[in-house]
């Protein structure tokens, strides 16, 4: 099994994906029937584009993970311009809170529940939302927030982001603000994830 498929077509058209080699073919190719924009995607498109995908079980739900140590995911596809990757989620994992260095993004929850806290406007109080099977939202550059697992085993859902992320930046909640504390580059764990993806349907 090929776990990382890449395609060099061009500077504009080249992606990867760490989804076995026929499998991100077929992510590519209903990627490309979306007539995806070539430029930076508004949080909007995104948006969209995790509905789409979340709406296409059968390109992703046998590649799932179930890991009750540590939160997984597997980049289903990665352009230029944005990626798409799918997550699972499991007791007591959350995210703490973070940016996402720059780029865009939006998710759309297939199972389970989640809650989410944001950064409010007045980048001191925080708002929580339970977030529920069909549930979606995009975001800015700006946004911070942190995602806590509360029902399903797993929880899965769909994420998209704009520039594809490459960096995220970790912070403190405290009664003066969010403050940064660290930053930290977004593939950890790439090799181990990578290994653990089941082989799909042949």
């Amino acid at each position: 099994m090929t776990l990382m498929a890449v395609a060099d077509l061009g500077a504009s058209s080249a992606w990867t994906s760490e989804a076995p080699q026929e499998r991100a073919a077929e992510v590519h190719d209903y990627l490309e029937s979306l007539s995806v924009p070539t430029g930076r995607l508004s949080e909007a498109q995104l948006d969209e584009l995790t509905v789409r995908v979340a709406a296409r079980p059968d390109l992703w739900a046998d590649l799932v993970v179930d890991d009750a140590e540590e939160r997984w995911w597997l980049v289903l596809n990665c352009s230029a311009n944005y990626e798409i990757r799918v997550i699972t989620w499991e007791r007591d994992q959350s995210t703490d809170w973070h940016d996402h260095g720059g780029s865009s993004g939006a998710f759309a929850l297939v199972s389970g529940v989640l809650r989410e806290g944001r950064r409010d406007a007045d980048a001191v109080h925080v708002e929580w939302r339970r977030i529920e099977p069909g549930d979606h939202h995009g975001f800015d550059a700006s946004f911070i927030h942190d995602v806590v697992h509360e029902e399903g085993s797993p929880a899965v859902s769909i994420h998209a982001y704009s520039p594809p992320l490459t960096v995220l930046t970790y912070y403190d909640s405290t009664p003066f603000g969010f403050v940064a504390r660290e930053i930290l580059a977004d593939d950890c764990r790439g090799d181990e994830r990578r290994a653990r993806v089941p082989q799909s349907r042949g």
